[in-house]
């Protein structure tokens, strides 16, 4: 019993899931079971200016990294941390060239806190990250290929290829959502319009059922709030059997699946994994998705079409896989 738990409490791997509003904290053991989860907030005193530099976040994070570890009895330290990160991230030099939402440009995170905690720290786009987790422990379990999307506040995608991560030029792959979609003219926060986030999106949902409510003939139990239902309330209408609710549902799921269907087509993966806080509609999202895919991809095999099944934690299991994964790429930091 005594080397039990000595192994126990060994050397802590930690994989770190940062967000605009929140960042989630995971403590691993050698076996990868996750022996403590925290979410904090995450720490940007400079918005809303930009920096490349956000010292205090960088000594907060290690500071809750550090407590964490020894809460969960792993005394011996850090072996490895890994972390996915929102925009752009270059994860050769661990840096944040991008993170728009954080006011991030040219962050040289991984090296930063690679001093401050005294491990090799490894850093990718948080959705790259998060398709590592499902692909290690959730839904992506089996597969070789996959395309896997966030569809929440906005709407991202990532690709692994071959078991393999794929970025593209400047970082870039798998940034669908802002292509445009024809005959949409929706202005974006991005400055284009009609792009695939004005509809596929907790936000879009939202401006669909505002649209909706205020059209003539609508007969939709959501008219009762008496004000603009959130996205969450629409799925509730449609769970329930309201028709103008699953409506909506049904015209995300075909724009979605209208833009996945080239990336199928292009990509052959196995299958197409969706996370974030608007597929927990299930099949209300995911069954016109399928239908639109099966419908429109020629070939016999086609690829499954799956919710993710490990909700936030899949960022933290993707990125302390990825502190472990050398054989992922020759990508990391430290």
């Amino acid at each position: 019993m005594e080397h039990a738990h000595k192994r126990n409490g060994n050397l802590a791997y930690v994989g770190v899931d940062i967000g605009g509003t929140n960042t989630v904290i995971g403590i691993f053991d050698e076996s990868r079971a996750l022996l403590r989860k925290r979410s904090i907030p995450t720490l940007l005193p400079h918005l809303p200016s930009k920096t490349d530099h956000p010292a205090a976040f960088y000594d907060k994070l290690t500071e809750d990294i550090v407590a964490l570890a020894r809460e969960a009895g792993c005394t011996d330290g850090l072996a490895a941390v890994g972390m996915g990160v929102p925009g752009r991230i270059d994860p050769f030099l661990g840096r944040a060239e991008a993170a728009s939402n954080l006011g991030w440009y040219g962050v040289p995170f991984a090296e930063q806190m690679s001093k401050r905690l005294g491990v090799p720290v490894r850093i990718d786009n948080d959705v790259r990250i998060y398709a590592l987790g499902e692909l290690t422990a959730g839904a992506g379990q089996g597969y070789r290929n996959v395309l896997c999307l966030t569809v929440g506040t906005g709407i991202a995608a990532a690709i692994i290829a071959d078991g393999r991560i794929v970025r593209g030029n400047d970082y870039y792959a798998g940034e669908i959502g802002h292509d445009s979609v024809e005959g949409h003219d929706v202005p974006c926060p991005c400055e284009k319009r009609g792009c695939v986030e004005t509809i596929v999106s907790a936000a879009g949902i939202v401006r669909l059922a505002r649209e909706l409510l205020v059209s003539e003939g609508c007969h939709s139990s959501l008219r009762k709030l008496g004000r603009v239902p959130t996205a969450f309330e629409v799925y509730q209408a449609a769970a329930d059997g309201d028709h103008a609710a699953q409506a909506i549902f049904r015209y995300v799921g075909d724009v979605l699946a209208a833009k996945l269907l080239t990336a199928v087509c292009l990509l052959s993966p196995d299958a197409v994994i969706i996370g974030g806080g608007v597929a927990e509609a299930g099949e209300l999202l995911l069954g016109p998705v399928r239908a639109k895919i099966d419908a429109g991809y020629v070939h016999a095999k086609k690829p499954a079409i799956l919710k993710s099944t490990l909700g936030d934690t899949a960022g933290l299991i993707g990125a302390v896989t990825y502190a472990r994964s050398a054989n992922m790429d020759d990508g990391g930091h430290g």
